[in-house]
C-alpha cells in the first residue's frame, strides 16, 4: 500500500495544500489522480509518494489517470517555486504549465485519439486478394485509411491477427510557410553582437536594438550555433500576430522541426506540440508566453523579443511574468538568455545599466535611415473624420506610389462611448460598470472588459430618449470613414474582432502583403510586422494613453508610438510616420520624434523615483471583491491593517467585475523579501479570499 500527497484541483489559496490518499495502483509523482473530495469527484495531482502514515482514515485513489509522469522534475521545482515567489496556489501553478487536454481539472477536455494498423502475427490462409492486400499496407498508418481501401478485407485481417490495432493520440498538420531562405550580410553591429553574446560568460543578455536594425538576424544566428551542438531552442513572442511571421523566418532556415505553441491552437493541437518537444521530436520552439512551460529536456538558448510587451504578464492566477520563468529554467538548464527590443522595459533597462544583464546594442537600421516623424498638432489642424489634412495628403500619395499605409487606432469597435444626448447618461455593462462599446456591423453593445453584448434599441435606459453623441471612434468606424474617403484602397481591419477565428493573423496579413492598400488595427499592428511596402504609418489619438491613471501610463505611450513608427520605410524607401496629438511638447512626444530613448528612461526614471515607483520599489495590489460594496471595502482595511511593514495606498474602489463591488490596495517596500512575507501573511489571515497581483506591469481599474 502506497500513501500519495495529492494536491486537488481548486485554486483557492485555502486548499494550497497536499491531501492523503492511500491506493495500491502503480503511481508516479507528476501524475494525475482521480480522488473522492468531500462529496465531490475530483482530479489530483501527485507532489509525493510515501510506504507509511499516521492518519486513521485514508480515502483511497480511485483511479490513476497516467501511467507516467506529466511534468518532469523541473517543471514540479518551477511550480512550487511560481507558489511561494507569486502568492498563489501550486495547483494553478501546475494547471498553467500543462495544455488543456492533460490539465489536472476535472472540466476539461480530453486527449482524442485514434486507431492505427500495426503490422500483427496472424494466423490462417489468406486469398490471393488479401495477401496482396496485405502486401501493399505500409506500416504503421491509419485504420481509417485502410478501412476506406477496403472495409471487408481489413476487418478479415484485424479477426486473423494479420493487423493489430494501437491507440495514438490524434497528430495535427501545423502550416510552417517555407519561404526561401536568403543569405543574409550581417552588419559589423550584428556581427560584433553575436560575436559578444556567444563568447560571453554571462547568462542574461538585453539586446537594444532600433526598430529595423535586424535583431531577429541575430536571433537566427545564436540558434543555428546552439541547435549545431544538438540542444534545444526557445523564441518567444508577446502577441499570436507575430507568430506566423517568427515560423516562417525560423522554418526558412531551419526546416520543419518545429513546435508551435500559442493561445489559438485547440486543445488536441496543443497537445500534440507539447508531445513533440516531450519526446524531443523538435528543436526549436516557437510560441507566445504559454511555451515558457514546454517540456524542454536540453534547452540551450531562449531568445524573448518584444520583452517590454505587457502581453508577457498573465493576467490571471497565477499572475507570471514571463521574464522571471524564463531566467528561472535558464539557470535550471544552464543556458543564455536574450531579451530584445527597441523600447526595452525600464526595468530591464535598468538592471543591463546597473550591469546585472549584458546590454548589447544596434544602433543603425540596415539598409535605411530611420522613418521621418511628423507631430500633427490637432489643434491647430483641420479635421475630416478625425484624420488630420497632413495625414490624408500622406494616404493619397501612397495610394498613387503603388506603396502601403499602416494606421493604429488603439481603440476597436464603431463609437467607443454611447451618450445620450438628452440627460448625459452613458450606457455601461452592468457587470463590469465600465463604457459599452457600439458594434455597428453586428448592431450591439459589447463589453470589452468581459465580453458581455446587449441588442442595441437606440433607447437609453435612463431618460428614454433616442439622440446619442458619437463621442471619439473605434476601429470599425474608422474603417467605413476611410472607404468613404478613398473608394478604390484596399482596406484591411486587424484588431480583437476580426482576429477571433482560428489562423485570422495570418489570413490577414498574407493578405495585406499580397494585395492591401491600408492595414488598419489596434496595437497589434504597432509591433513585429516587416513589410517591404509600407512607407506611411499614421497614429490616431496618439494621446489617448496618456490620459491613464497609471504609473506606468508613459512608458506603455513611448512604446507603442515608436514601436508603431518603426514599422515605416523598412526597406529602400525612406518611412514617414504622422503622430496626431492634442500636445506636441510633451515629453513622450518629443522623445519619440527623435527617437530618444535615453532621455526619455532618464526622464521616466527620475518621475518613478520621485512617485516610489517600479523599478525602484517592488508592488503589489490586492484587490477585494464582494457584491456589497461596504463588505469588500471592509476585507481591504482588514488586509490593510495587517500590512504593518510596507507603505500602503488605498484602500480605494475601482470598476466592478461579474457584477460584484471590487476595493484595490496597492503595497510598495524597498525590499523585495518585505513584501513578499507581508503578502503571505495577509493572504494566509484572509483565508485566500483574495486577487493577488504580484509585481503588476499596470494598476487594475
Amino acid at each position: 500500500m502506497n500513501y500519495v500527497q495529492v494536491y486537488i484541483e481548486h485554486n483557492s489559496l485555502s486548499l494550497n495544500q497536499t491531501f492523503t490518499y492511500q491506493t495500491e495502483q502503480d503511481v508516479s509523482v507528476g501524475c494525475r489522480v482521480k480522488v473522492p473530495f468531500g462529496h465531490q469527484t475530483l482530479i489530483g495531482f501527485v507532489d509525493s509518494i510515501s510506504n507509511q502514515c499516521d492518519l486513521d482514515t485514508v480515502k483511497s485513489v480511485l483511479e490513476v489517470l497516467d501511467p507516467k509522469p506529466l511534468l518532469n522534475v523541473e517543471l514540479l521545482d518551477l511550480a512550487s517555486w511560481m507558489s511561494d515567489y507569486y502568492v498563489t496556489s501550486k495547483i494553478s501553478c501546475l494547471k498553467t504549465m500543462l495544455p488543456p487536454a492533460l490539465k489536472p481539472s476535472s472540466s476539461h477536455t480530453h486527449v482524442i485519439y485514434e486507431q492505427w494498423a500495426m503490422k500483427g502475427n496472424g494466423s490462417g490462409s489468406l486469398t490471393p486478394k488479401q495477401t496482396t492486400f496485405l502486401a501493399s499496407i505500409s506500416f504503421p498508418c491509419k485504420l481509417s485509411q485502410l478501412r476506406k481501401q477496403s472495409r471487408t478485407m481489413t476487418q478479415r485481417l484485424i479477426d486473423q491477427g494479420y493487423i493489430a490495432i494501437e491507440q495514438r493520440p490524434k497528430g495535427m498538420s501545423m502550416t510552417a510557410s517555407l519561404h526561401e531562405n536568403h543569405s543574409f550580410t550581417l552588419t559589423s553591429e550584428q556581427k560584433q553582437a553575436v560575436l559578444t553574446i556567444s563568447k560571453s560568460n554571462d547568462t542574461v543578455f538585453l539586446l537594444h536594438g532600433v526598430t529595423g536594425s535586424g535583431k531577429t538576424e541575430v536571433f537566427l544566428q545564436l540558434a543555428q550555433q546552439v541547435l549545431s551542438s544538438g540542444k534545444q531552442v526557445l523564441f518567444l513572442v508577446p502577441e499570436i500576430g507575430l507568430t506566423p511571421m517568427m515560423i516562417n523566418q525560423v522554418s526558412a532556415r531551419f526546416g520543419k522541426r518545429i513546435a508551435i505553441y500559442h493561445s489559438q491552437l485547440n486543445a488536441q493541437e496543443k497537445y500534440d506540440q507539447y508531445r513533440l518537444v516531450k519526446e524531443h521530436k523538435v528543436d526549436i520552439v516557437v510560441g507566445t508566453r504559454s511555451a515558457v512551460f514546454m517540456p524542454f529536456s536540453d534547452l540551450g538558448l531562449i531568445l524573448m523579443d518584444e520583452e517590454h510587451d505587457s502581453s508577457y504578464k498573465q493576467e490571471n492566477m497565477p499572475r507570471y511574468h514571463t521574464r522571471d520563468i524564463v531566467k528561472w529554467r535558464a539557470n535550471y538548464h544552464g543556458c543564455k538568455v536574450v531579451l530584445a527590443s527597441a523600447t526595452p522595459s525600464l526595468e530591464s533597462y535598468a538592471r543591463a545599466y546597473k550591469g546585472v544583464y549584458h546590454l548589447v546594442t544596434l544602433t543603425h537600421r540596415i539598409s535605411v535611415s530611420m522613418p521621418v516623424i511628423h507631430l500633427v498638432d490637432m489643434k491647430t489642424q483641420k479635421t475630416h473624420f478625425g484624420l488630420s489634412q497632413d495625414l490624408l495628403d500622406a494616404i493619397s500619395i501612397r495610394l498613387n506610389r503603388r506603396e502601403q499605409t499602416i494606421l493604429l487606432l488603439n481603440r476597436r469597435g464603431y463609437l467607443p462611448i454611447m451618450r445620450c444626448m438628452d440627460c448625459g447618461q452613458i450606457m455601461t455593462c452592468p457587470d463590469c460598470g465600465l463604457a459599452l462599446s457600439y458594434h455597428k456591423k453586428d448592431h450591439q453593445l459589447m463589453c470589452h472588459c468581459c465580453g458581455r453584448t446587449f441588442p442595441y434599441a437606440n433607447t437609453c435606459p435612463s431618460c428614454g430618449g433616442h439622440h446619442f453623441y458619437q463621442s471619439s471612434m473605434g476601429t470599425e468606424k474608422l474603417e467605413e470613414q476611410l472607404q468613404t474617403l478613398f473608394p478604390s484602397a484596399h482596406i484591411i481591419r486587424m484588431d480583437a474582432d476580426t482576429t477571433r477565428k482560428k489562423r485570422a493573423h495570418q489570413k490577414l496579413l498574407s493578405e495585406f502583403e499580397r494585395s492591401g492598400d491600408i492595414l488598419l488595427g489596434t496595437q497589434m499592428v504597432a509591433k513585429g510586422l516587416d513589410f517591404a511596402r509600407v512607407s506611411l504609418v499614421g497614429i490616431i489619438n496618439a494621446d489617448s494613453g496618456l490620459a491613464r491613471l497609471d504609473f506606468s501610463s508613459n512608458e506603455l505611450t513611448y512604446d507603442l508610438l515608436e514601436q508603431a513608427s518603426g514599422r515605416s520605410g523598412r526597406q529602400s524607401q525612406q518611412g514617414e510616420v504622422f503622430i496626431q496629438t492634442f500636445d506636441p511638447n510633451q515629453y513622450v512626444m518629443r522623445c519619440v520624434l527623435h527617437h530618444d530613448y535615453q532621455r526619455f528612461f532618464k526622464q521616466e526614471m527620475q518621475f518613478r523615483h520621485l512617485g516610489m515607483y517600479p523599478p525602484y520599489v517592488y508592488m503589489c495590489t490586492l484587490i477585494f471583491s464582494d457584491v456589497d460594496s461596504n463588505k469588500a471595502m471592509k476585507k481591504a482595511f482588514q488586509a490593510k491593517k495587517l500590512a504593518l511593514s510596507v507603505k500602503v495606498l488605498g484602500p480605494v474602489e475601482i470598476s466592478m467585475r461579474q457584477k460584484k463591488a471590487r476595493c484595490r490596495l496597492v503595497l510598495k517596500a524597498k525590499d523585495q523579501k518585505t513584501l513578499h512575507d507581508c503578502v503571505w501573511k495577509i493572504a494566509k489571515a484572509m483565508k485566500g479570499n483574495i486577487d493577488i497581483n504580484m509585481y503588476p506591469m499596470l494598476l487594475e481599474e
